[in-house]
């Protein structure tokens, strides 16, 4: 599928998102819905790529370890990829295939949709603001690989050429092996998931799974070893930065009037 399908995709999945369950009443509206989500989007955009250069939070020193252990992993990309070709099994086939599948990018915006549907259905503020999260998180990590896929151009090994093959912005098929998106869609959903949850072997599922599937695209020599590291930090870091910013949202003060009989004021009202 080439790029411009993709991105044809994600539009409709977003449209779907906002419109397949909704219908104009009980406070739901199509049209302020879609409005608030690009304005949602486009703060996390931005916080996106300056989350990375926040040291003071923390997370600036994240993406240093990120980078870090994607070059370390380049260097030992083709050792990597030849110890997993030398290993195989029907068993592992089988598995790497399910955990492919399980892993594809528009699965998972079909998800969020679903989540984001069922919680307006209902009525069910915490389950649409699961939907919201997970929708946009899954949008930052896909829309950033998207980018660099093309940008670097990196060959896929399955092509046979070595690990410094690069035709940036050649949009040749075969030719947007890094970051994965598999991974990084798959971590994006992973971060949401551990972020809304207090259980413990809900997170280790959640991560578990999004770790096989990256082992699932090494296995089956559709990624080097970098691709997959990258992809995980960048679906990691879009997890992040939405759950974040939903969280900074929910704190808010807001001011609001107050009629009480014959008298007016404004209150203030704190969200925690």
């Amino acid at each position: 599928m080439n790029s411009f399908c993709r991105i044809l995709v994600f539009i409709l999945t977003l449209a779907f998102s906002c419109s397949a369950f909704g219908a104009d009443g009980n406070g739901f509206s199509i049209s302020s819905e879609i409005v608030q989500g690009v304005q949602r989007l486009g703060d996390e955009g931005k916080l996106a790529v300056t989350t990375p250069l926040d040291f003071e939070g923390g997370l600036g020193w994240g993406a240093v370890a990120a980078l870090g252990a994607t070059g370390l992993a380049y260097v030992y990309d083709t050792n990597v990829r030849d110890r997993l070709q030398t290993a195989r099994s029907d068993r592992l086939d089988k598995a790497a295939d399910a955990g492919s599948l399980v892993g594809n990018p528009f699965l998972h915006l079909g998800v969020a949709a679903v989540v984001y549907g069922s919680g307006i259905v209902a009525d069910s503020p915490r389950y649409k603001e699961l939907g919201e999260m997970m929708g946009e998180s899954l949008i930052l990590a896909d829309a950033a690989t998207l980018v660099l896929k093309e940008a670097t151009g990196r060959a896929r090994p399955l092509t046979g050429s070595g690990k410094d093959n690069f035709r940036p912005f050649s949009f040749r098929s075969n030719y947007d092996s890094l970051p994965s998106m598999h991974t990084a869609s798959s971590f994006a959903l992973a971060s949401v998931v551990s972020a809304t949850t207090d259980s413990v072997l809900t997170r280790f599922a959640a991560y578990g799974a999004a770790t096989f599937i990256g082992f699932s695209r090494l296995y089956q020599n559709k990624h080097w070893a970098s691709d997959v590291v990258l992809g995980a930090a960048i679906g990691e870091l879009c997890g992040r930065v939405v759950t974040r910013y939903h969280a900074s949202r929910s704190r808010s003060v807001s001011v609001i009037p107050l009629v009480s009989g014959d008298s007016a004021g404004l209150a203030l009202v704190a969200r925690f």
